[in-house]
């Protein structure tokens, strides 16, 4: 081949799926297309968010409706990883399977939720473990820079872009009457829940931000950060912030604990269960351990790097340079 390879993205967000297999999508077509590829995104549910298709549109990917097939390779990321890959030659396949549920063969398995991909078919090449955790660029440039710490201390809640369980309602207000810290719960485009937006300047305990354009800064200066066991884990890893997880979707129950036992973070369990209170004296406890928060920094930087996104696109468009 010498053209570009065209590589399509298939992805959803539907109603309580959440945002993450779009906001990794996302990442992933930019990396496609820095790596000399064409991309087309085919969003089997839900909408882009405004952000989402801002960065699709500055890569010059296409979201029209597909029309074809015709692809040199198809990247899948759904919550059921078996949902239409079988529309397309296993050959062709590049599959993301965070849960180990794939029973449909593929050229290409990325398990970047586990250490070790144990899935129940054939794969011809398996992308395995945290290198391969999809980084937004945004988050590797601050990565790089490292800003201080916010002053006075504050704690960042944020249960992705939907929090279809409403986590946020009832576990902000409890971290904001655990300690004497700032507390920020950020909400989500798709948050339908009960918080309320606040006035940046109310110097209330707790604020409540609806999509704030600088979210990516305030994660990498959070004292602490409390969110779900899933993309945003890797994306606090990578920035050394101190994190507590706790499972917001039913696939995040199992990716929580092993995370946590690298040191990159401390896992809770499932978060539509747990007493509120019991989070907010879990947050009390490492706001007092320094020694444990900065060992928790230097952890997270060691296990996910930052390079996810671009291993992955290597190994697509190689593929995809070989079928055609």
């Amino acid at each position: 081949m010498t053209g570009r390879p065209s590589i399509r993205l298939a992805t959803s967000a539907g109603a309580g799926e959440g945002r993450g297999h779009v906001s990794r999508t996302v990442t992933l077509a930019e990396a496609l297309r820095k790596a000399g590829a064409s991309v087309r995104v085919e969003l089997l549910r839900g909408e882009l968010s405004d952000r989402d298709r801002a960065r699709l549109m500055a890569i010059a990917a296409d979201t029209r409706p597909l029309d074809s097939d015709v692809d040199d390779a198809v990247l899948v990321d759904l919550p059921d990883p078996n949902e239409i890959a079988g529309r397309w030659p296993a050959g062709r396949l590049v599959i993301v399977d965070d849960s180990n549920l794939l029973t449909t063969p593929a050229a290409v398995v990325v398990q970047p939720s586990l250490a070790r991909w144990a899935g129940s078919t054939v794969a011809g090449r398996i992308l395995e473990g945290y290198a391969f955790a999809p980084i937004r660029s945004t988050i590797r440039r601050l990565a790089a820079e490292r800003p201080a710490e916010t002053v006075p201390p504050q704690v960042v809640v944020c249960f992705g872009g939907s929090d279809p369980w409403d986590l946020g309602a009832r576990v902000a207000p409890a971290i904001a009457g655990a300690g004497s810290w700032s507390t920020v719960a950020v909400l989500g485009t798709g948050y339908q829940g009960r918080l309320r937006p606040t006035d940046e300047g109310s110097g209330a305990s707790l604020r409540v931000l609806r999509d704030p354009q600088d979210l990516d800064r305030r994660l990498a200066t959070a004292t602490v950060a409390v969110t779900g066991a899933g993309t945003m884990k890797f994306e606090l890893a990578v920035l050394g912030r101190p994190a507590i997880l706790v499972a917001a979707a039913d696939d995040q129950l199992p990716i929580g604990a092993p995370f946590a036992a690298t040191g990159a973070a401390r896992y809770l369990g499932d978060g539509r269960d747990l007493d509120p209170v019991a989070i907010g004296r879990a947050v009390a406890a490492l706001m007092a351990d320094e020694p444990a928060r900065i060992a928790m920094a230097s952890r997270g930087r060691a296990v996910v790097d930052g390079q996810g996104a671009d291993r992955i696109a290597s190994a697509v468009v190689e593929l995809a340079r070989a079928q055609a």
